[in-house]
This record gives C-alpha cells, structure tokens and sequence, in this order.
C-alpha cells in the first residue's frame, strides 16, 4: 500500500493589492456591474439586521471582510449572495462575540427579504445554507482567525485621534466616513488600523483651521503606501457616488458645504495616485489564477510560510502545494 497521499496546504493571505483581487475575481465575477450593485443592496441588508439586533459596527464590518472575501474564491450568483451574507453576519457575530441564534438571525434575514411565507421548513432550509455556507467562508479566509479579531476601524480611530489630539469634530467626522468606507474592498487590502489613519486624515483636510499632522506612519505598525491606498480609495468612492454615500445625509450644519467638488479638489492636491506596490508574478500565482480544487479532502491552512518550507525540506511525502 502506497504511503503517499494528496493534500493541499494554502498560507493564510488575508491581505491583497488590487491588482490581485482583480486577477482572483476574473474566475469568480462574470458581470463587474452586478456585483457591485448587489454589493451595497447587501450592505443595507446587513446595516439593517445589525440595527434590529443592535449589533455594534465591529459586527457589520466583519460581515463585510467575510463577504467580500467569499467571492475572490467563489463563483458569485446573484441567487445565493444573500444567504452568503446571512451566513457571514452569522460567523461574525461568533468572531466578534455578539451571539445569536441561528434561528433569529436566519429569521429577520428572511424578513428584511420580505419573503412572504416565513414557515419552519422555510427556515430551517436557510439555516442549513447558513451552515453550509460558513464552512466555505472560513475556508477562503483560511481560517485565519487573527483578521477581525481584536482590531476594528472605529475603535482605533478614537484612540488615535486622540494620541494626535484631534478635535472631537474632526474624531466624529471621521467616525461617519468610516462606516462608508466599510463598502468598499479597501477592507482586503490592507488592515484596520491603516484605514483609521487614511479616514482621520481625510477628516482632517475636510475640517476648516485643520490640518493632517505630519507623523510617521511606522508609529502606528503602518505605512506611506498602505495609508495612501486607502486614502485614495475613499476619495475615489466619494467622488464617484457621493450622493448616494450615508456621509452625505449624516453631515452636521457647518459641513454642509461639502459635496464632490470638495473630494475633487483634495485629489488635486495630493498629487499623482500612489498606492501599495504591485508583484510582479501575478498572472503566476496559483492562488489567484486557478479556480478552487475542493475534490481534494486533505486541505491544511497555515499562517507563516515557514511551516510550508519545513515540509518541502524535510520531504515529506505530501503532493500540491499552493501558496
């Protein structure tokens, strides 16, 4: 009898530069448009059974991470993307520890979808999408429980708004930015905190008499290209859908002025777009260019890529690696 079996083992990369993405959902996402239509008609879903349960946003923001991460590595239907959200909201209440019954959560999902005859077999068919569903979206985050965990946008923001001694105006401003923000795929790029600073210092030039200090970004574990890959990404957004943002219906009186034009103008100023820096072996990487093998029954999710290195030279007998 042979001693050598097939198994896959794929490292943890919770984190992607756009070009990566782009590549990874040419195998998933058919039509750009749809997806990002369904996008934010899931977003107010999500927005509004977090209200129902009183969820804070640590739980929406999660949910979001968890959706969006789905479909770099899963084929997206326009059918099944709201029991894909259901499920997500349903893991990140456990990973942020807002727990809910499946029940509930399977039951309001329902509702909010004004599906007409909320029976048992009705619900209870959901729920075993829920599960079903949840196992494959820990799998694409390769049950990288670090993401999401302790870190979350708008309890960073206040902490560091007030290590920089910015004003409560400037803190609450960009308390509203943040939760737009959470849209938007500069959620797989880069992590919370980096996002916090891009949104302070968007806040920041929006506010009259402030200015964005000049700090070193290392001081906060980040940097110049990851801050202004989220900076830009926000102004992108605003500029692009301003008027259907929620900044837009929540800005205080003496902000009223602002508008896209404004958002305009602060990309003049800062100059050409700059970013995080792409690899140059994207079109050979495995992760993003090849579609899923789950005919495979041994796969194994590591976080460093010592432990696939170890393997290779201690020869141990397993086949397809992916990393």
């Amino acid at each position: 009898m042979s001693g050598t079996f097939q198994t896959q083992i794929m490292l943890s990369r919770p984190y992607l530069t756009r070009a990566q993405i782009k590549r990874a959902q040419q195998n998933t996402i058919p039509d750009r448009r749809v997806y990002n239509q369904k996008r934010l008609s899931v977003f107010k879903l999500l927005c509004d059974m977090c209200v129902q349960f009183k969820f804070p946003r640590k739980t929406l923001e999660t949910a979001m991470y968890f959706y969006q991460r789905y479909y770099l590595f899963n084929k997206f239907e326009t059918e099944l993307c709201y029991d894909v959200a259901t499920s997500c909201l349903f893991l990140s209440c456990k990973q942020v520890e807002t727990i809910k019954k499946i029940t509930d959560v399977a039951t309001l999902s329902l509702r909010l979808r004004n599906v007409q005859k909320l029976s048992p077999e009705v619900v209870d068919n959901c729920k075993k999408r829920i599960v079903q569903l949840e196992l494959r979206i820990l799998e694409t985050c390769c049950f990288d429980y670090r993401v999401n965990n302790s870190v979350h946008i708008d309890d960073i923001l206040v902490k560091i708004a007030k290590d920089l001694s910015l004003d409560r105006e400037v803190a609450h401003l960009a308390w509203l930015i943040a939760f737009d923000a959470l849209k938007l795929e500069i959620l797989l790029m880069v992590p919370q905190h980096t996002i916090a600073l891009a949104v302070l210092k968007v806040a920041c030039e929006l506010t009259e008499g402030t200015s964005w200090p000049n700090i070193r970004y290392s001081l906060f574990e980040s940097d110049e290209p990851s801050v202004s890959e989220a900076y830009f990404d926000i102004l992108n957004f605003f500029i692009n859908v301003f008027d259907l943002s929620d900044l837009r219906n929540n800005l205080t009186e003496n902000l009223r002025h602002i508008g896209i034009e404004t958002f305009i103008e602060l990309k003049k100023q800062a100059g050409l777009e700059r970013g995080l820096k792409e690899p140059e072996n994207i079109l050979s990487d495995e992760l993003l260019c090849g579609e899923r093998d789950f005919t495979i029954r041994e796969r194994r999710y590591v976080l460093t890529r010592k432990r696939i290195n170890d393997e290779r030279s201690s020869k141990h007998p397993y086949k397809r690696e992916k990393v």
